[in-house]
């Protein structure tokens, strides 16, 4: 099944018109969504055509809006700065990353026990304002590290052969091992903007032989978490990105609304071929699309947008 674009005056087919009309939440992914950049979570970035005006939609029609990146370089203040310094009117607390879910994730799991945790301050950051034990880095390297419940792996570009024998000894000594993001890559303007944190974990899986968990998208510790920060039920959340894997994949497999931008990672043709888990619900080329279908009444008529398994004129 496949989804096609909308032009910008088109409404949807009756059943997906009430779906986006129920939606009380929206995610909107940052890179190849609302602006490409070739430096994670957007820093110096360019805006992407009708960004701004749906974030400003999302919230006039009585919707609750996060900006989810897969990225862990910064801190969500951070981002957020970067966003709004290139026009984006997004505010702190409504910037998630995936060291915020880790963060969360390790609190509820293993509240009160030490956590090894790799990465700069927008990994750390997270784990330090919700009071979550972390071991020190340069005790774990020197063979102190104790009692670890856990090792977790973020944006660390300084992550070398000291670091591999750290981790690897807290994983074969029981921790179980965790990542913020294994996402290959991110939607860039020009040079490939790969991702660092999935690199790192395969290489401790292939020195340990012990798997790895992602906490960023599409995990359900994410979901769940974006679920949470908007209010928004599984069926009332709305989940707007490029890659299939990741956002249309997420939304599909949780039971939200997905909606590929083709601005960034995946294309429509990608769509087309998508495995049936990772089919987004309709695909877009533009937010300014999005805009306008945020304010469709439920009731609209059927028109040539279309839903999966559907084609336009």
């Amino acid at each position: 099944m496949t989804a096609t674009a909308a032009t910008s005056s088109a409404t949807l087919d009756r059943p997906l018109a009430e779906r986006i009309a129920a939606t009380r939440g929206v995610m909107f992914d940052i890179d190849g969504c609302l602006l490409l950049a070739d430096q994670p979570s957007g820093y110096g970035g360019t805006v992407l055509p009708g960004a701004r005006r749906a974030l400003e939609t999302a919230r006039s029609t009585g919707r609750d809006v996060v900006c989810f990146t897969n990225g862990s370089f910064q801190t969500p203040s951070a981002i957020a700065t970067t966003l709004r310094e290139l026009g984006l009117d997004v505010a702190n607390d409504q910037v998630m990353t995936p060291a915020v879910v880790a963060a969360e994730t390790m609190a509820s799991r293993y509240p009160g026990r030490q956590v090894l945790v790799f990465g700069g301050e927008g990994v750390t950051e997270p784990f330090a304002a919700r009071g979550v034990p972390m071991v020190d880095v340069d005790e774990a390297i020197a063979g102190r590290a104790g009692d670890v419940a856990a090792v977790v792996v973020g944006w660390d570009t300084e992550f070398g052969r000291s670091k591999i024998v750290a981790a690897a000894e807290a994983v074969l000594a029981g921790a179980e091992l965790y990542t913020t993001s294994a996402a290959p890559t991110f939607a860039s303007h020009e040079r490939l903007n790969v991702g660092v944190s999935g690199f790192i974990a395969a290489g401790l899986t292939h020195v340990t032989g012990r798997p790895y968990k992602v906490l960023g998208k599409p995990s359900t510790e994410a979901f769940q978490a974006i679920c949470r920060k908007t209010g928004a039920s599984a069926g009332q959340l709305l989940i707007v990105g490029d890659d299939l894997r990741m956002e249309a994949g997420m939304a599909r497999q949780n039971g939200a609304v997905g909606v590929l931008m083709t601005t960034g990672t995946n294309s429509r043709e990608d769509a087309r071929s998508a495995a049936a888990e990772n089919t987004p619900d309709l695909v877009l080329d533009s937010l300014e699309e999005l805009s306008e279908l945020l304010r469709e009444p439920a009731g609209a008529a059927e028109a040539t947008a279309a839903p999966s398994g559907t084609e336009g004129p």
